[in-house]
């Protein structure tokens, strides 16, 4: 039975290197710990690019994990550089959210769904405002997700 990770942060990551190396060991300890074998991230900034990098670095170790970009719509890059995506993710999924909703909240909305399709949220969140911190409380009124924050508490 497959096991789900989701990932969201802060799209301004200051401090890189630091957060990289507590992904890396953050995802790889659900790996072995939890047996997570897909990861779902989305495209919107530092931290998530961050994530997918992590996974990537991580599927030479563990070749049975999968790396899942979601999305709340289809962008023109992703149609012009289909093939790169295709080449950085092993699959892309339009989230499913109702079609009426505003394109300033889709994102948002996107972010729901992978927490409600998740087992768990590993975040990096450490300001009080944002989009990431509402994925964070989000994720926290919800049963059967467990998250793991890697930023301060908030």
């Amino acid at each position: 039975m497959d096991k789900i990770c989701c990932f969201a942060g802060h799209s301004d990551i200051y401090n890189k290197d630091n957060i990289y190396q507590k992904l890396l060991s953050a995802t790889e300890e659900l790996i072995l710990k939890e047996g997570v074998n897909i990861f779902r991230v989305g495209n919107y900034g530092d931290f998530d690019a961050l994530s997918a990098k992590a996974v990537r670095a991580l599927k030479d170790r563990y070749p049975n994990i999968k790396l899942e970009l979601i999305i709340p719509y289809l962008t023109a890059s992703i149609n012009e550089y289909r093939e790169q995506y295709y080449n950085n993710y092993d699959s892309i999924i339009i989230a499913d959210i109702p079609e009426k909703t505003p394109k300033s909240l889709r994102i948002i909305k996107a972010n729901q769904y992978m927490v409600r399709n998740s087992d768990f949220l590993l975040c990096f969140v450490e300001r009080s405002f944002g989009g990431a911190v509402k994925v964070l409380e989000y994720a926290q009124k919800r049963d059967g997700i467990a998250v793991i924050n890697l930023g301060a508490k908030v």
